[in-house]
This record gives C-alpha cells, sequence and structure tokens, in this order.
C-alpha cells in the first residue's frame, strides 16, 4: 500500500537561508495509515532540493527516489500512447474514442471504430483517471518495511534557489541621518513554506559547487512582491562563526515570490561626509561614514546589501535620490563607508613641485616638494582626506602647511576643511634617504 503525505500534515516548519543562494529546510510530518503501508510518498518538497542532504528522523527508509516528472500537457499525453481517449467535439455534440499513436508534433490517432487516422482532431480531450506515477507536485518516494504508519517524523534537507540579502534607505539630513534596513528573500526554489520559522546567515558558508548550481539562477523573472513593515521583529546572534538573525514570528514564503521584511528603523545618527583626494584624483569621491555602534543609535551586526542614499531638497521638501554604494556584512562598533558618486563643484590639483639633493657626514638625501590645490565651488566649506602616497623609501616629513597623520611608513593622510568658494594649497616636503634608496635599487 501507498501512504501520500502533504504539507497539511506538517506539524512544524522552519527554514534557515543562507547568503548564497540556498535555504536548510525543516519539517515535522504526522503519518498516519490504517493498512500496512510499504510507499510513503512525501509530496510538497522544494524541486531544487539536494537530494544527498536528506535526513530523515523517526522512520527507516530503505530506498527513496526523487519524482520530479510533474503534469504539463505533453508529458501527460506520453503516459497515454496506445491507450483509448475520448474526443468530445462540443459545437457537434459527438464524442469519439481514439487510440494515441503520437503527440510529438500534434496529436495522431486511430479512431476506434473506424480504424481511420486523425490528426489534431477537433474537440476536448477527455482521458482516464492519472496515470500511476505521475507526480502534480515533486516528491520523495520512500520505500520501506510493511507497517502500519502512527509516526511522528522529522526531515530535513537543503535547496537551491532560495537566498536572501539585506538592503537599506539612508535618508541625510543636516547632521543627522534616518536608516531603513530590510531583509530581502527570493523564493525560487519550486515550494511554498507556510507558516514556517526563519532563520537567517549571515557569513560564508563553505559549499562545494557543480557547473548545474548556476542553471537556474539567470533570467530569474518574479511573479510577486510582498512587503512586511514591522520593525524589530528580528534576534541576532553570533553562530558558528557566522550570524544568525531570527524572526519572531511565523512567516509564508511563496514560490516564485520576492519578499522584504523590515528589520532595522534608526533615527538621529550622526555621520561625516567628506571628500577623497590623491595625487590622481581629478573628480573626488564623495563619501559618507557612520560608526555602526550603540552611541549613535546602532550598534547591531549589519548584514551586507546595498544601501540607496536620498537627500532632501530643501526648495520643495522632496526627497532626492543621490547614490547608492554595496556595504559587506559590518560587525558592531565599525565603521560603515559609502563611496555615493564624484564631486561637481570640488576641484583639485597635484604635483611635485621641486625634487633636489643634498649631502652631509652621514650620507646623500633627497628632498621632495609637494602640494595639493583644492578649489571648492560649493556655498558650504567641504571637508577633504588627501590620501598620499610615497614610493620611495623616506625618513620624515621635513615641513607642511598642515596637520597630518601617518597610515603607515608610506602614507601621509592629510584632513582639511575648505571654506565656501575659496582655494585651499596643501603642501609639504619630505626627505628621502638617498644612500638607502641607491642601494636598494642597485
Amino acid at each position: 500500500m501507498r501512504l501520500q503525505t502533504t504539507n497539511e500534515d506538517c506539524q512544524k516548519l522552519s527554514i534557515t537561508i543562507y547568503n548564497d543562494g540556498f535555504g536548510l529546510v525543516k519539517e515535522e510530518r504526522k503519518l498516519y495509515s490504517t493498512d500496512a503501508i510499504s510507499e510513503v510518498q512525501y509530496v510538497d518538497v522544494a524541486e531544487k532540493i539536494e537530494t544527498d542532504s536528506i535526513i530523515v528522523s523517526g522512520l527507516k527508509v530503505e530506498e527513496f527516489n526523487f519524482d520530479y516528472d510533474l503534469v504539463n500537457q505533453r508529458k501527460l499525453l506520453e503516459k497515454y500512447l496506445e491507450q483509448v481517449v475520448t474526443v468530445h467535439d462540443k459545437e457537434r455534440g459527438d464524442k469519439t474514442r481514439v487510440r494515441l499513436l503520437s503527440v510529438t508534433d500534434g496529436i495522431i490517432g486511430e479512431i476506434v471504430d473506424t480504424k481511420e487516422i486523425i490528426i489534431n482532431p477537433v474537440g476536448e480531450l477527455i482521458l482516464p483517471s492519472l496515470p500511476s506515477g505521475l507526480m502534480v507536485k515533486p516528491a520523495l518516494i520512500w520505500n520501506i518495511k510493511p507497517q502500519w504508519m502512527n509516526h511522528e517524523i522529522k526531515v530535513s534537507y537543503l535547496t537551491k534557489g532560495i537566498q536572501w540579502n539585506g538592503n537599506y534607505v539612508l535618508e541625510l539630513q543636516h547632521n543627522t541621518f534616518q536608516l531603513t534596513g530590510w531583509v530581502q528573500i527570493n523564493n525560487q526554489s519550486g515550494t511554498t513554506y507556510n507558516q514556517a520559522q526563519l532563520k537567517l546567515i549571515a557569513g560564508e558558508v563553505n559549499r562545494v559547487h557543480d557547473i548545474r548550481d548556476f542553471d537556474h539562477d539567470e533570467h530569474v523573472v518574479y511573479s510577486q512582491m510582498s512587503i512586511e513593515e514591522e520593525a524589530e521583529n528580528f534576534t541576532e546572534k553570533s553562530f558558528a562563526d557566522q550570524q544568525m538573525y531570527t524572526l519572531s514570528r511565523p512567516v509564508q514564503l511563496k514560490n516564485q515570490q520576492e519578499k522584504q521584511i523590515n528589520f532595522l528603523n534608526i533615527a538621529n545618527g550622526e555621520y561625516k561626509k567628506y571628500y577623497v583626494v590623491d595625487r590622481y584624483t581629478e573628480q573626488p569621491p564623495i563619501m559618507i561614514e557612520m560608526m555602526n555602534s550603540k552611541d549613535n543609535q546602532m550598534g547591531i551586526p549589519l548584514p551586507k546589501g546595498k544601501v540607496k542614499v536620498y537627500q532632501e531638497d530643501e526648495s520643495d521638501q522632496t526627497l532626492e535620490f543621490i547614490g547608492e554604494d554595496e556595504i559587506p556584512h559590518t560587525p558592531k562598533d565599525e565603521l560603515v563607508t559609502l563611496t555615493i558618486g564624484k564631486a561637481f563643484d570640488i576641484v583639485t590639483d597635484s604635483k611635485e613641485k621641486k625634487r633636489y639633493r643634498a649631502y652631509d657626514f652621514e650620507g646623500e638625501y633627497e628632498y621632495v616638494d609637494y602640494e595639493y590645490v583644492i578649489k571648492n565651488k560649493k556655498d558650504e566649506p567641504v571637508m577633504m582626506k588627501i590620501e598620499h602616497s610615497i614610493y620611495e623609501r623616506w625618513s620624515q616629513i621635513m615641513r607642511s602647511s598642515h596637520s597630518y597623520e601617518q597610515e603607515n611608513t608610506r602614507q601621509l593622510v592629510f584632513w582639511v576643511e575648505v571654506p565656501a568658494n575659496q582655494e585651499t594649497i596643501v603642501s609639504f616636503t619630505y626627505e628621502i634617504d638617498q644612500v638607502f634608496h641607491v642601494k636598494v635599487h642597485k
């Protein structure tokens, strides 16, 4: 005897989704029968299930198959080849019994009564009951020793075709920001998850990839989109060197659906805006920097994702899009740095003004005079970050027009505020240990 179990028998369902396009499904079902069962059809599994990942607890399975020969017109008709079907012509009110001979290029049949061959008969095909072995949904077919069923079983498996990532909307105000975070889930796994407990893993879990893994990832069309606007639904914790986010309520993830769930709402955080210049800069990049800390109204691990940035146009109080960037997985108490575009009203130029040598009793030295010219055409002051790399080995800065930070032995950083509609020149001289420089390059 055969027993079919569907998601209607589900007692508990949970799914853990990973960034890399797969998920772990865990399900508990109650199986019951009044006769001895030798085959269990476990229906409503993901069409993109990884069959080598299946774990069954509570039932000893001797052999299993994964059947995904799902119903479509051609497959269905192929099951009736050499069998008799009925063609119903509604307009004429006729019913003709036809033996199916081929369904490859249209329908070819033999009229049972006259033995005439008919091609693409006019009317509806009426078929006998669905042939055994043709499934309307993907199913695991388990062969077991004959037994009466009164079992609670637990089944877990990995499936491809489902993934998540974070995305953010950042609104910049004068000195503060508002940040809204969303969890975006795409379910293309081939089944729907009803009332599922949801966990999300942020991080990189090593997988062995097969080239076939990528066949279904391209040209995906999402048929639905759902947005759930309830903040603070997620709790987070560190788990197995990754970060886990758990939704506090069950959720429905329909097949062929994109869902977004609000998980973060930050108000009145502080940010820093500045522009970066190095010796090759023509248009300085626009940088936004925020500290992911409790003191800055944040302080939670942020999953990777795109950040879309908006700012209010004060003339009509409407928000305008000003750029976007992508952040990596960011732990708490780390900087979030965004590059949102290039400045239009800031002109920069840099050049080596002079290079000369000098000698003393200790050796030969070379000196370099360098300068950056920054022209601020904006009606407001701007903060500039000058990152100057020195490729030769150098001993020290001999003179500088502005204070600086030495990030390492070969890079200087200047933070300079340039007033509105003014020009600022940053100049400095550094010394190269020429004796060492010559020895190195002989």
